[in-house]
């Protein structure tokens, strides 16, 4: 229920008040939010984190690619942080793949929403308004109306040395095992609950290193929000309007 512009001017407060590894508690108080558990900071936490840009499991933090906007060190760091902060939202995934190069209306995009996720009409058309308003904050909405899911490619900087000098390295010859293309990934399912269809599906290379594994599992850490355990007499309706939150982010 929250857009690309909120979550930004959101995360940004935090990091202009120095409000960074404070508690989720100390954050929404400081910020003038009645509490943590409110439902305004509460969409904000959680959009940020499902964008990418904020940290929750020691603190608020700012992650790298909410650092890649805010104190970006290229020109292309700030329009590639968008892009990919787009892309970091798993529900948006497959609208992007879908509409890549093609113009897109809020209208239409609100019936594949509440198609594809079961949502009300009306509930779909607050997520379609949510979708073309980040896409468009992000820079994926070209002056057609097309939608582009191209991230800018940023190359390293060269250094003193290299832009002095302009010697050309020679060719670099890994000693690395192939480990594949990047065409090369297998899916994963892990089950969380047969009976309500719960479950984690990951794509990812057959092969990784520790220090990969590591990242993922902080990776996982940041886009879940983990509780002690579900309620059980939740009813059917709290669940899809969950569900619609995470969407709508």
């Amino acid at each position: 229920m929250v857009d690309l512009a909120t979550v930004l001017d959101f995360v940004g407060k935090i990091e202009s008040d120095g409000l960074q590894t404070l508690t989720v508690h100390e954050v929404a108080k400081r910020m003038g939010f009645a509490s943590a558990t409110s439902t305004p900071f509460y969409r904000r936490i959680v959009a940020a984190k499902l964008f990418g840009v904020l940290d929750t499991t020691q603190g608020v933090n700012l992650t790298k690619l909410a650092l890649d906007y805010f104190k970006p060190t290229d020109d292309e760091a700030k329009a590639a942080a968008l892009a990919t902060a787009m892309k970091n939202v798993v529900a948006y995934q497959k609208i992007l793949e879908r509409y890549s190069g093609k113009r897109f209306q809020a209208d239409i995009l609100a019936n594949l929403i509440e198609r594809e996720f079961k949502l009300a009409s009306d509930a779909a058309k607050i997520c379609a308004s949510v979708f073309v308003n980040s896409a468009q904050r992000a820079g994926l909405v070209r002056g057609d109306g097309t939608l582009s899911t191209a991230i800018p490619e940023r190359g390293p900087a060269p250094s003193v040395a290299e832009r002095t000098t302009q010697v050309a390295a020679p060719p670099f010859q890994s000693t690395l095992p192939n480990l594949g293309t990047a065409n090369d990934y297998e899916s994963h399912f892990l089950t969380l609950d047969a009976k309500s269809q719960r479950r984690v599906i990951l794509q990812a290379p057959p092969v990784i290193t520790a220090s990969e594994l590591k990242r993922i599992q902080n990776w996982l850490a940041v886009q879940f929000h983990v509780v002690e355990a579900l309620d059980q007499t939740q009813s059917e309706q709290d669940l899809a309007q969950e569900s619609a939150h995470n969407l709508c982010a």
